[in-house]
């Protein structure tokens, strides 16, 4: 009896580390030998002690430009730069611009989600003021180009990006927000007017968490943390904002493998010749930042390789001019 007892708990804890190592494990990639340092600084914000990761590569361009790179729900800065493929780092080195991992209160954001059960909403988390102040700390410290402050989020963090496009479009010249979609209209605590800051949306059509064509914002299926409008009437919103009604530009991106499931298509509204409203639809993609060396979990969703995200973000933010 006793055999049979011990034959059958090995048996359970055998399938349970084969269903983690294939749905949840995913293998970090190595990180790359950069020009510059990993910073960690701490910063005050009202009454609270906020941290983040910097890299600064070796040279910058002149009056550089900064992206903040905002994680999702339960990660981190380290994490973010991690699940990113680390490609953000490497572009900077490329082209001279700086990268900040800001980390989340208690692992969240403060959103415009007012159903949002996270703690950083339900004790309204100073987040604006966060980026608010690191912009003026690397403008006096890196002497920034205020005009090139950049957001790029994923899950939570493309939905605080959001914010910061809508309440402030004159510190943030545009974001990058993937899997994040606008809330519902009863859920949505923004009531501004006016343009907004040019606005990227990365969205996978499988996405299990932020749904492609809308409705509950689940954490996989377990837990409700907002209600969604589509990722197109997401796009078209923020073309309405910015008061463009020209009919947008349509384009495929080509299949890098055979054997690659997804594809990619792009929707791009322009104003005065540059791009200012972009939706990436990845067809088959799950809840993940598509980019080339990381490949996220199972449980999240197909990671394309026919896209990649930091690099199309910063060309869309205006910074892949060679130093």
């Amino acid at each position: 009896m006793i055999t049979k007892i011990f034959l059958i708990i090995v048996i359970v804890l055998l399938m349970g580390a084969a269903t983690y190592s294939y749905f949840v494990y995913s293998a970090i990639p190595a990180e790359p030998k950069l020009s510059g340092k990993i910073y960690r600084q701490n910063i005050q914000v009202g009454n609270l002690d906020r941290n983040y990761l910097s890299y600064i590569p070796r040279k910058l361009s002149s009056g550089p430009g900064i992206i903040f790179a905002m994680h999702g729900t339960g990660m981190n800065a380290i994490r973010m730069r991690q699940w990113s493929g680390y490609e953000l780092d490497k572009l900077a080195d490329q082209y001279g611009f700086i990268v900040v991992y800001p980390n989340g209160y208690k692992g969240n954001w403060n959103d415009l989600r007012t159903n949002s059960p996270f703690e950083a909403k339900k004790e309204n988390i100073d987040d604006v003021g966060f980026i608010e102040s690191m912009v003026n700390r690397f403008g006096k410290e890196q002497h920034i180009d205020t005009q090139k402050v950049f957001i790029f989020g994923f899950s939570n963090g493309g939905q605080v990006a959001i914010r910061l496009a809508l309440e402030k479009p004159k510190l943030v010249n545009a974001i990058c927000a993937i899997s994040a979609n606008l809330p519902t209209p009863e859920t949505f605590s923004f009531t501004g007017k006016g343009p907004a800051s040019r606005v990227m949306l990365v969205t996978g059509t499988k996405d299990g968490i932020n749904p492609y064509l809308g409705g509950p914002v689940t954490l996989f299926g377990m837990k409700k943390v907002g209600t969604a409008i589509s990722a197109k009437a997401t796009a078209e919103y923020f073309v309405e904002r910015n008061a463009m009604n020209s009919s947008p530009e349509n384009k495929i991106f080509p299949s890098q493998k055979a054997d690659d499931p997804t594809s990619v298509e792009l929707q791009r509204w322009t104003s005065s010749g540059k791009p200012a409203v972009e939706l990436v639809t990845i067809v088959g993609g799950g809840h993940v930042i598509p980019q080339q060396k990381f490949r996220f979990p199972r449980l999240m969703g197909k990671t394309t390789g026919n896209f990649n995200a930091p690099l199309e973000a910063i060309r869309f933010f205006g910074l892949t001019e060679s130093l």
